[in-house]
């Protein structure tokens, strides 16, 4: 088929009103095509049981790796002190004792800001706030009856580090959060 313009002397009209109507296929189609709609939808067989195989054994050898590096066995207390290097049950209770004045002391010097600062927020923050406190001076009460139970736990220890932290960083939120406030009513 030549798309170039006609030739001169004849019309573009007359040429397209000279094609045929209809050109019938060179072959019946629709057979084919009716043959593929009705056949079921076959999918090329994959084989999955080798990714299925490999990702069970890849799970079963990092079940073994953890498994190999975790002892379910407690250990007495000797061994526990001398495979991490801790100290004896006295030390440890001693060195939280001697924390706790200094925590007794940051407690009071933030509570007074604190104390101030919380009267300036909503009552609904408020009351947010000391649930918030709440909740942390129960973990710490519950804590130290463990310690009293366990005075050699570093865990409890750092457990109990933990939760004062979290009191003494709601106490300086609210006194950050409220500095702009503080600044204006003094000014």
């Amino acid at each position: 088929m030549n798309l170039s313009s006609p030739p001169p002397g004849h019309d573009l009209d007359a040429l397209l009103d000279a094609l045929p109507r209809e050109l019938p296929p060179q072959r019946e189609l629709w057979a084919g095509i009716a043959a593929v709609i009705a056949a079921p939808a076959v999918r090329p067989a994959r084989l999955r049981w080798p990714y299925a195989l490999a990702a069970g054994v890849s799970a079963l050898g990092f079940a073994l790796l953890l498994a190999s590096h975790t002892s379910f066995a407690p250990l007495p207390l000797a061994q526990l002190e001398q495979q991490s290097g801790t100290a004896p049950v006295e030390p440890v209770a001693r060195a939280l004792a001697a924390k706790e004045s200094d925590y007794q002391a940051t407690r009071a010097s933030l509570q007074g800001v604190y104390a101030q600062r919380v009267a300036m927020l909503s009552p609904m923050t408020r009351a947010r706030i000391a649930a918030d406190l709440a909740s942390i001076r129960r973990a710490q009460d519950d804590i130290r009856r463990a310690l009293a139970a366990d005075p050699g736990s570093r865990v409890l220890v750092r457990l109990y580090e933990s939760t004062t932290q979290q009191e003494f960083d709601l106490y300086s939120i609210v006194g950050r959060n409220t500095e702009q406030v503080a600044t204006r009513t003094r000014l």
